[in-house]
C-alpha cells in the first residue's frame, strides 16, 4: 500500500486552478469534445496546453445537478500519467477513463464494452515512481466500489460487457503487426503471454491511471469501447463510425450515472 501521496496543485505544471471531483478522461480529443457538448451543461474549456484539455460544467438529473469535468489526456502511459498526477492534485476524486480497446476489434465486438479487471506491464512509469524492481510488473486495480458500481450499470442498461485484464503497450502497432517488426518473435512471446489471460484487452493509458490513483489514494477504473480502427477510413468514419459514435453516447451515459 502506497503512502498518502504529499503532491498539491502548488507543483503542477499545466492545471493551475481545481477541478470538479468527478471526471471523465479520454485519449481521444474529438471523443472528449463530443460527449462533453452532449451531457454538460454550459461546458467551459478550462485548460487547453500540451496535449490536456479540460472541459467543466454540470451534469443535471432529475432537477439536481452536479459538478463534473471531461478531459482529454496524452496518449501513451507517460504522458496520461502527468495528465492523471495534476488531476488528482487539482481535486479529482472519482476518475473514470473511458477509452477503447487496442486489441482488433471487428464489427461483432462493437455493442459490448470492456471493464478492466487488472491492468499489468507498466514498466517506466512504476520504475520512475520508485516501485521496487520486484514489484513492478504487480497488478494494479481499480477501485473495487466504482467497479461494482460500472458493472450494475451496465447489467441496467442491457449493455454487455466482459471483465479483461489490460496489458500497458507503448508501441501501438507493434503489437497489432508483430510481422512487420525487426524481432516479430519476441513480440509474439508477449503475446503468448498475454494469451495465456485471454480474453484479455490492451491499452496506453489505463495502468498509469491506476498507478496514479493509487499514489493519491483516490478511485479510479477503466471502461474500453470497442472501436474498428483497422479499415481504409477514419475510426469514426464510415458505417461502423456511424455506430461507434452511438455506442460512445451509451457507454458514457452508463458511466455518468455509475459515477452520480
Amino acid at each position: 500500500m502506497m503512502k498518502q501521496c504529499l503532491f498539491t496543485i502548488e507543483q503542477n505544471i499545466i492545471i493551475k486552478t481545481p477541478v470538479p471531483e468527478k471526471g471523465i478522461v479520454c485519449s481521444n480529443p474529438e471523443r472528449t469534445l463530443r460527449i462533453s457538448s452532449h451531457f454538460l451543461e454550459n461546458p467551459c474549456m478550462k485548460i487547453q496546453s500540451w496535449g490536456l484539455g479540460v472541459i467543466t460544467g454540470k451534469i443535471v438529473r432529475g432537477g439536481l445537478s452536479e459538478d463534473f469535468f471531461f478531459a482529454y489526456a496524452p496518449m501513451g502511459a507517460s504522458g496520461s500519467a502527468m495528465a492523471f498526477h495534476e488531476l488528482f492534485a487539482a481535486g479529482a476524486k472519482e476518475v473514470v477513463r473511458l477509452g477503447s480497446n487496442d486489441v482488433w476489434v471487428t464489427e461483432e465486438d462493437m455493442n459490448s464494452l470492456v471493464l478492466i479487471s487488472e491492468a499489468r506491464g507498466l514498466r517506466g512509469v512504476s520504475w520512475d515512481l520508485g516501485i521496487d524492481e520486484k514489484d513492478v510488473d504487480h497488478p494494479l486495480l481499480p477501485d473495487h466500489d466504482l467497479h461494482r458500481r460500472l458493472m450494475e450499470r451496465c447489467r441496467l442498461s442491457r449493455f454487455q460487457y466482459s471483465e479483461r485484464v489490460c496489458f500497458n503497450v507503448d508501441d501501438y502497432h507493434a503489437y497489432l503487426y508483430p510481422e512487420r517488426m525487426e524481432a516479430p518473435q519476441r513480440i509474439q512471446q508477449r503475446l503468448a503471454t498475454y494469451n495465456a489471460c485471454a480474453p484479455y484487452c490492451r491499452d496506453m493509458e489505463t495502468a498509469s491511471l491506476f498507478l496514479k490513483a493509487n499514489q493519491f489514494g483516490k478511485k479510479a477504473c477503466s471502461v474500453l469501447q470497442n472501436v474498428v480502427k483497422q479499415k481504409d477510413e477514419l475510426p469514426y468514419e464510415g458505417s461502423t463510425g456511424d455506430r461507434a459514435k452511438a455506442n460512445e453516447n451509451t457507454i458514457a451515459e452508463i458511466v455518468i450515472n455509475a459515477m452520480l
